[in-house]
């Protein structure tokens, strides 16, 4: 489940990259999107950014990306070079909590990729604002439900 406010899906975005722009294509993508729209979604920012064969499986692996928990790094080494790379450029737009400046525009970037051709790549981005939330929950057959994360608020 993903409960956002109106504001930080503004940004989200997806498209299909021209031949050959590659990773590059991918930052500058990113860095654009958030210059241009990041402000109005609440930072500091949480990012999830999907790379895939089109704009539509990329858009839902960005929003697959985004509900990673936070401080997580993809199992890969060089996406998750990539996610440390992006969040430090992007933490350098200086935006910041609110848009007032600062150091720390987002909290958290998080990549998931699939297979492409290496001709085409899609990349899309889903922001969260500061209060992005994050749960578990079973839901049976039956209709009924198991909350799995945040046992500790359930027992007050």
């Amino acid at each position: 489940m993903y409960m956002a406010g109106g504001g930080c899906s503004l940004p989200g975005r997806s498209k299909v990259l021209m031949p050959l722009e590659g990773v590059e294509g991918v930052k500058k993508f990113v860095y654009q999107t958030i210059l241009d729209w990041g402000v109005n979604a609440c930072p500091p920012l949480c990012i999830g950014i999907g790379l895939g064969t089109c704009a539509a499986t990329s858009a839902m692996l960005s929003k697959k990306a985004l509900l990673r928990p936070i401080g997580t790094r993809s199992q890969y080494p060089e996406v998750a070079k990539l996610e440390d790379e992006i969040q430090a450029g992007l933490d350098s737009l200086g935006i910041a909590p609110l848009g007032f400046g600062g150091s720390h525009t987002v909290l958290n970037v998080n990549i998931e990729a699939a297979a492409h051709h290496p001709a085409t790549l899609g990349v899309g981005i889903t922001t969260g604002c500061w209060a992005t939330r994050r749960g578990e929950i079973i839901i049976h057959k039956d209709l009924t439900s198991e909350i799995i994360s945040h046992k500790k608020a359930l027992e007050v």
